[in-house]
């Protein structure tokens, strides 16, 4: 039997470790955050040791199986969001970006950027980086890694008084629920 390597790896999103922000009980904090290990055309784009925000990039994630994600027409800021962003997934510049291409049962994953500060020193740009990969082992993926990061949120009981905008926590798992059971089948 072979020994498969992240070179023989077309798409890959996993979670390496999931929790709740340092100082916050699980019912305070209403993102999870954490260590996730991301392949894109076999090549390790994601540091193992830096800090995501879990659900919310789940959520971006989960928009793309059915939407073209590009820089011209995003779904959101990022796809994989640093752990600052919130549940609005938007005001923090840190995080990994890249384009996702619907086309007759293939995706077209291209234009792969890693943000790993707020300043234009710390870009780290892809540009020869691409995959094509059937619509349904992308979905595969993304589907495992939501249904991933929503476990980790099972029996908790959310205080929600610290919402930006009321109803943002539901808001954002209703959307995050229904996508999820439209392509998850």
């Amino acid at each position: 039997m072979e020994n498969v390597t992240d070179r023989d790896i077309p798409f890959a999103v996993e979670i390496l470790e999931q929790t709740w922000l340092a100082g916050c009980s699980p019912s305070e904090d209403l993102c999870s955050h954490g260590r996730i290990r991301l392949i894109i055309a076999g090549q390790t784009i994601a540091s193992e040791t830096a800090d995501y925000g879990i659900s919310e990039s789940a959520l971006a994630l989960l928009r793309t199986l059915a939407h073209d994600h590009t820089p011209t027409r995003p779904l959101a800021e990022r796809l994989i969001f640093h752990g600052c962003g919130g549940l609005l997934m938007s005001g923090c510049d840190i995080g990994i970006n890249w384009s996702v291409y619907h086309q007759n049962g293939w995706i077209q994953i291209a234009d792969v950027i890693r943000y790993d500060t707020n300043s234009e020193q710390g870009v780290i740009e892809f540009p020869h980086l691409r995959v094509r990969l059937p619509e349904t082992t992308y979905r595969q993926v993304v589907i495992a890694f939501a249904r991933h990061a929503e476990s980790f949120f099972e029996g908790i009981e959310k205080q929600t008084n610290g919402e930006l905008y009321p109803g943002e926590y539901h808001a954002f798992w209703n959307e995050y629920h229904h996508l999820l059971a439209a392509y998850a089948a």
